[in-house]
């Protein structure tokens, strides 16, 4: 059985005049996102995901 994963809005961010994008409190402390941290930008589809270097890594592994 192929279950979708559940999307859900936790809020909204502006895009700043240099492309700059503000992630919610709630989310970085949820995914110990730190100050200074580099995350990946990826297109999928029609969507854009924004991931921690440790998800990337596991991909590139073959984890899940």
């Amino acid at each position: 059985m192929n279950k979708k994963k559940e999307e859900v809005i936790c809020g909204s961010a502006k895009v700043g005049s240099r492309g700059q994008l503000v992630i919610p409190l709630e989310l970085r402390k949820k995914f110990e996102i730190e100050e200074g941290e580099i995350l990946f930008v990826v297109e999928d589809g029609n969507h854009i995901k924004v991931m921690k270097n440790n998800i990337i890594r596991k991909m590139l592994d073959g984890e899940k």
